[in-house]
């Protein structure tokens, strides 16, 4: 099983991947991957939907392992990330997880949003300074994304945060 939650920055994604989890059967294994582990930075979007479509989605479309790069914000490198089998179960949270090549492929295609002021008090609690420097840019991309892509489209189920 693949579970694709997408949606702007502060829409409630991590939030939710972690009540999948806690909810996921304890005979089956999961993995959950965070988008903000794959994106090459805050100019990233672009090359994390690449990454997660090309080396982990497509792969798991013919059944093979596949194994992620990690982005480490500290020190603005990447390296790779951990085995990902082709059996495990696996949650992907994250702005740009729609977009990804074999997105239609996941069992389920989460698309979750909230209003704007809304979001952004919430991703800036979460992600501090850091994020309030880069709001502007990051949300450019993911505007252009939305636009070009219509993640909103490919989602199996849109859900709606109003808290």
């Amino acid at each position: 099983m693949t579970v694709l939650i997408d949606g702007a920055a502060g829409a409630g994604k991590t939030s939710l991947a972690a009540e999948f989890a806690s909810r996921w059967p304890a005979d089956r294994e999961l993995l959950v991957i965070h988008m903000d582990d794959v994106y090459e930075g805050w100019a990233g979007l672009e090359a994390g939907i690449v990454e997660l479509g090309e080396e982990v989605l497509a792969r798991r479309v013919l059944g093979e392992a596949s194994r992620i790069r990690v982005y480490d914000w500290n020190t603005e490198s990447m390296s790779p990330g951990p085995q990902i089998p082709a059996n495990v179960d696996l949650v992907v949270e994250g702005c740009g997880s729609l977009g990804a090549l074999h997105a239609e492929s996941a069992g389920v295609r989460l698309w979750i949003d909230a209003p704007a002021d809304l979001r952004r008090v919430r991703a800036l609690s979460r992600e501090g300074e850091d994020f309030e420097r880069h709001w502007d840019m990051w949300e450019d991309q993911f505007t252009g994304y939305v636009e070009r892509v219509r993640p909103q489209n490919i989602a199996s189920l849109v859900i709606r945060a109003n808290r």
